[in-house]
Protein backbone atom coordinates (compact mmCIF):
# COMPACT_ATOMS: atom_id res chain seq x y z
CA UNK A 1 0.00 0.00 0.00
CA UNK A 2 1.15 3.37 -0.19
CA UNK A 3 0.19 6.49 1.48
CA UNK A 4 1.76 10.24 0.48
CA UNK A 5 1.33 13.44 0.00
CA UNK A 6 -1.65 15.50 -2.45
CA UNK A 7 -0.25 17.67 -5.40
CA UNK A 8 0.99 20.64 -3.52
CA UNK A 9 3.58 18.87 -1.35
CA UNK A 10 5.02 16.89 -4.23
CA UNK A 11 5.07 19.57 -6.80
CA UNK A 12 7.98 18.92 -9.18
CA UNK A 13 9.08 15.27 -7.92
CA UNK A 14 6.37 13.38 -9.41
CA UNK A 15 7.79 11.35 -11.93
CA UNK A 16 10.79 11.48 -9.43
CA UNK A 17 8.16 10.23 -7.41
CA UNK A 18 7.13 7.56 -9.48
CA UNK A 19 10.22 5.94 -10.52
CA UNK A 20 10.13 5.25 -6.90
CA UNK A 21 6.99 3.44 -6.72
CA UNK A 22 7.80 1.76 -9.86
CA UNK A 23 11.18 0.45 -8.31
CA UNK A 24 9.82 -0.62 -5.42
CA UNK A 25 6.89 -2.37 -7.55
CA UNK A 26 9.78 -4.33 -9.66
CA UNK A 27 11.63 -5.26 -6.52
CA UNK A 28 9.24 -6.14 -4.26
CA UNK A 29 6.93 -7.70 -6.43
CA UNK A 30 3.68 -7.26 -4.79
CA UNK A 31 0.44 -9.79 -5.36
CA UNK A 32 -1.43 -6.74 -5.44
CA UNK A 33 -1.24 -2.67 -4.89
CA UNK A 34 -3.49 -0.90 -2.33
CA UNK A 35 -4.54 2.93 -2.81
CA UNK A 36 -5.98 5.32 -1.02
CA UNK A 37 -6.86 7.23 -4.59
CA UNK A 38 -6.03 10.81 -3.71
CA UNK A 39 -4.82 12.81 -6.06
CA UNK A 40 -0.56 12.89 -6.04
CA UNK A 41 1.13 9.92 -4.42
CA UNK A 42 -1.59 7.95 -4.20
CA UNK A 43 -2.63 8.24 -7.83
CA UNK A 44 0.69 7.43 -8.92
CA UNK A 45 1.12 4.31 -7.34
CA UNK A 46 -2.28 3.64 -9.11
CA UNK A 47 -0.72 4.49 -12.39
CA UNK A 48 2.37 2.45 -11.43
CA UNK A 49 0.04 -0.84 -10.79
CA UNK A 50 -1.97 -0.23 -13.99
CA UNK A 51 1.06 0.09 -15.50
CA UNK A 52 3.20 -2.64 -13.99
CA UNK A 53 -0.81 -4.66 -14.71
CA UNK A 54 -0.82 -5.43 -10.86
CA UNK A 55 -4.07 -5.90 -9.15
CA UNK A 56 -5.23 -2.69 -7.83
CA UNK A 57 -7.21 -2.47 -4.44
CA UNK A 58 -9.05 0.95 -4.49
CA UNK A 59 -9.98 2.78 -1.06
CA UNK A 60 -11.54 5.08 -1.38
CA UNK A 61 -12.32 7.23 1.90
CA UNK A 62 -16.40 7.81 1.02
CA UNK A 63 -18.47 7.21 -2.41
CA UNK A 64 -18.75 10.05 -4.90
CA UNK A 65 -19.05 11.15 -7.94
CA UNK A 66 -15.03 10.03 -9.36
CA UNK A 67 -12.94 12.66 -11.93
CA UNK A 68 -12.22 10.62 -15.28
CA UNK A 69 -9.11 9.84 -13.98
CA UNK A 70 -10.35 8.01 -10.81
CA UNK A 71 -12.74 6.29 -13.33
CA UNK A 72 -9.93 4.68 -15.03
CA UNK A 73 -8.72 3.06 -11.76
CA UNK A 74 -12.14 1.78 -10.34
CA UNK A 75 -12.97 0.29 -13.52
CA UNK A 76 -9.51 -1.08 -13.67
CA UNK A 77 -9.46 -2.27 -9.85
CA UNK A 78 -10.12 -5.87 -8.46
CA UNK A 79 -11.72 -4.75 -5.35
CA UNK A 80 -13.15 -1.00 -4.81
CA UNK A 81 -13.22 -0.70 -0.87
CA UNK A 82 -15.48 2.44 -0.03
CA UNK A 83 -15.65 3.58 4.00
CA UNK A 84 -18.71 4.86 4.06
CA UNK A 85 -21.69 5.80 1.86
CA UNK A 86 -21.60 9.72 2.26
CA UNK A 87 -18.54 11.64 3.66
CA UNK A 88 -17.82 11.99 7.59
CA UNK A 89 -15.05 13.59 9.41
CA UNK A 90 -12.93 10.56 10.23
CA UNK A 91 -13.78 8.87 6.34
CA UNK A 92 -9.82 9.21 5.51
CA UNK A 93 -8.75 7.88 8.89
CA UNK A 94 -10.78 4.81 8.66
CA UNK A 95 -9.92 4.21 5.57
CA UNK A 96 -6.05 4.40 6.05
CA UNK A 97 -6.81 2.45 8.71
CA UNK A 98 -8.07 -0.40 6.68
CA UNK A 99 -5.60 0.31 4.27
CA UNK A 100 -2.74 -0.28 6.58
CA UNK A 101 -4.76 -3.05 8.38
CA UNK A 102 -4.91 -4.96 5.11
CA UNK A 103 -1.51 -4.49 3.50
CA UNK A 104 2.06 -6.07 4.55
CA UNK A 105 4.30 -3.30 3.15
CA UNK A 106 3.84 0.43 3.09
CA UNK A 107 5.36 2.77 0.77
CA UNK A 108 5.29 6.46 2.19
CA UNK A 109 6.49 9.35 0.08
CA UNK A 110 6.27 11.42 3.51
CA UNK A 111 8.42 14.99 3.63
CA UNK A 112 9.79 14.14 7.33
CA UNK A 113 6.84 16.84 8.81
CA UNK A 114 5.72 15.47 11.92
CA UNK A 115 1.37 16.53 11.17
CA UNK A 116 -0.97 15.65 8.17
CA UNK A 117 -2.46 11.98 7.34
CA UNK A 118 0.43 10.70 5.99
CA UNK A 119 2.40 11.21 9.01
CA UNK A 120 -0.29 9.63 10.95
CA UNK A 121 -1.03 6.72 8.53
CA UNK A 122 2.98 6.29 9.24
CA UNK A 123 2.40 6.28 12.93
CA UNK A 124 -0.98 3.87 12.79
CA UNK A 125 1.41 1.26 10.30
CA UNK A 126 4.08 1.63 13.00
CA UNK A 127 2.24 0.86 15.84
CA UNK A 128 0.74 -2.34 13.88
CA UNK A 129 4.77 -3.71 13.30
CA UNK A 130 4.26 -2.72 9.44
CA UNK A 131 7.49 -2.66 7.38
CA UNK A 132 7.66 0.87 6.09
CA UNK A 133 9.92 2.08 3.14
CA UNK A 134 10.25 5.74 2.75
CA UNK A 135 10.63 8.07 -0.41
CA UNK A 136 14.04 9.63 0.02
CA UNK A 137 12.83 12.96 0.48
CA UNK A 138 16.26 14.53 0.96
CA UNK A 139 19.99 12.58 1.12
CA UNK A 140 19.38 12.76 4.87
CA UNK A 141 16.34 10.94 5.41
CA UNK A 142 15.52 7.48 6.67
CA UNK A 143 14.75 4.75 4.08
CA UNK A 144 13.03 2.08 5.98
CA UNK A 145 11.51 1.36 9.43
CA UNK A 146 11.59 -2.14 10.31
CA UNK A 147 9.15 -3.20 12.48
CA UNK A 148 10.03 -4.78 15.88
CA UNK A 149 8.80 -7.88 16.75
CA UNK A 150 5.68 -7.49 18.82
CA UNK A 151 6.19 -7.12 22.76
CA UNK A 152 4.82 -10.79 23.73
CA UNK A 153 2.11 -10.84 26.41
CA UNK A 154 2.53 -14.20 29.24
CA UNK A 155 -0.73 -15.48 30.24
CA UNK A 156 -0.60 -13.82 33.54
CA UNK A 157 -0.62 -10.26 31.75
CA UNK A 158 3.00 -9.16 31.45
CA UNK A 159 3.95 -7.55 28.72
CA UNK A 160 7.62 -9.14 27.52
CA UNK A 161 10.21 -6.94 25.65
Amino acid sequence: MVTGHRPERITGREQEIKDWLTKQVEELKPSDCISGMAQGADQIFAEVAYEKNIPLICAWPYKRKLHPVEQKYHDYAEVNYIAFQKYQPSCYVTRDKWMVDNCDIVLAVWDGNPVGGTFDTIEYAKSKYKHIYLFPWNPESLTEIIPMDPPKVTPDGFTLF
